[in-house]
């Protein structure tokens, strides 16, 4: 056999194993065509944004180019969704999710209700790391960490997430005097508190508050009282940082341990046992997303910061993380833990009335087009809405474009307690 032939046999029969891997992923997209992207918080916040930011995009970086559909699932602070993903998704890589930054460092802390393991997930990325920041209305007393430590603030909360957590942390570390009001059901719903007087402030994620309550900053209707981080947002550089407060070694530890999982941001994950050349597309689709200048536009557009971090970056800090000595996660446990009076809020839903213009999702969300003109979404659950339809109980799929509804719940993009239809 000619040279030149033996050579030309042997580089066809040694195709490099990853363009067989991504033949074999591109046919397995081709056939299964859609991925769910489940996001474990309600429609319309920081997370829910995120996620369909990239939801628009990532898909045609997937070999196979499959579509991306966003599925919400709210509950727990986000362990919901976790538990759905690790125990009950398919580990085939047509489904993967999005959680609150504190998920995966719960079940590390040995908290109750994880039925995961943070280090088995297979992370894909995360689009921004994040600064929590703590905030005052502008009528209350107090303006400063100092009156904090002084006067009691009360904050809502919606589970066990920044809303509760971080209020919790600053009263047994810091001797912060936060009463939490618990039982909103998400960082949305507490801010609208805020703004009806019902609850006096909120610790939430920075880049949300300030794109969504734009105008708190804009028109001064705040007081920013403290940020928790691993530095300074370049936005916030006058607000003092928790971790520089602390005023011993061991305390400064306990926060530097506590604000790693602002680095994880806004992670996505698939559940254990997905193929890894599956795994392996996804993390790089989701690098090429964040390049592709249609998403940028889009990101700048919507004011989404981006401080990206890498699949393979998170799995090795979340691994490392996941090895912490004991003592010290013991020790954060007890100071995430909320010690003064459980207190929850009872929450009255506001009505609005309009015809269906919308159906999403077959019916586990309608957009109504109210009498003045605007559009409200309201989410529908199959458990916790009560539907009824002519006066009788009803069922998702017998809603229909038309139909006059009257519906409950605490704002737009917000989950309903009760649609009505005639």
């Amino acid at each position: 056999m000619k040279p030149r032939i033996l050579l030309a046999l042997c580089g066809a029969l040694a195709l490099p194993a990853t363009a067989l891997a991504q033949d074999a992923v591109a046919d397995f997209y081709k056939k299964n065509n859609t991925v769910r992207l489940i996001v474990a918080s309600e429609a319309g916040g920081g997370y829910d944004a995120y996620s369909r930011l990239l939801a628009r995009h990532m898909g045609k970086h997937i070999p196979g180019n499959p579509n991306i559909v966003v599925q919400n699932m709210p509950g727990a602070g986000g362990i919901v969704a976790a538990n759905f993903v690790y125990n009950a998704a398919p580990k085939d890589g047509t489904v993967f999710g999005q959680v609150q930054r504190a998920v995966p460092f719960i079940q590390i802390l040995g908290d109750p209700g994880p039925q995961y393991e943070t280090a088995k997930f297979n992370w894909l990325g995360s689009l921004a790391s994040e600064v929590t920041l703590c905030v005052s209305w502008h009528t209350s007393p107090v303006k400063t960490f100092a009156d904090l430590r002084k006067t009691e603030l009360i904050v809502g909360g919606s589970g066990p997430n920044d809303t509760e957590q971080v209020p919790a942390i600053l009263n047994n570390i810091l001797g912060a005097k936060y009463k939490i009001i618990s039982g909103y059901p998400s960082s949305t719903a507490v801010t609208l508190a805020v703004e009806r007087g019902e609850v006096n402030g909120i610790c939430s994620s920075y880049s949300s508050l300030s794109t969504r309550n734009a105008n708190w900053f804009k028109d001064k209707k705040i007081n920013l009282l403290v940020q928790a981080s691993t530095q300074r947002h370049p936005d916030l550089k006058d607000v003092p940082l928790a971790l520089e407060l602390a005023t011993n070694p061991d305390d400064k530890a306990l926060l530097e341990f506590n604000d790693a999982r602002l680095a994880v941001g806004r992670p996505f994950m698939a559940p254990p046992g997905v193929p890894a050349e599956r795994v392996k597309a996804l993390r790089a689709a989701f690098m090429a997303t964040v390049k592709d200048k249609d998403f940028l536009a889009d990101a700048a557009r919507e004011k989404r910061a981006l401080d990206v971090v890498s699949g393979e970056d998170m799995q090795a800090l979340l691994e490392r993380v996941a090895k912490t000595p004991k003592a010290l996660i013991e020790r954060l446990a007890d100071a995430q833990k909320y010690k003064g009076p459980t207190v929850v809020a009872k929450i009255e839903s506001p009505k609005f009335e309009g015809a269906i213009s919308e159906i999403q999702n077959e019916g586990r969300a309608i957009v109504l087009k109210l009498k003045d003109g605007k559009d409200f979404t309201a989410k529908i659950s199959g458990s916790r809405t009560k539907l009824q339809i002519a006066g009788q109980k009803g069922d998702r799929g017998a809603l229909k474009v038309g139909q006059a509804c009257v519906v409950e719940s605490p704002a737009n993009g917000e989950e309903a307690t009760l649609v009505d239809c005639k």
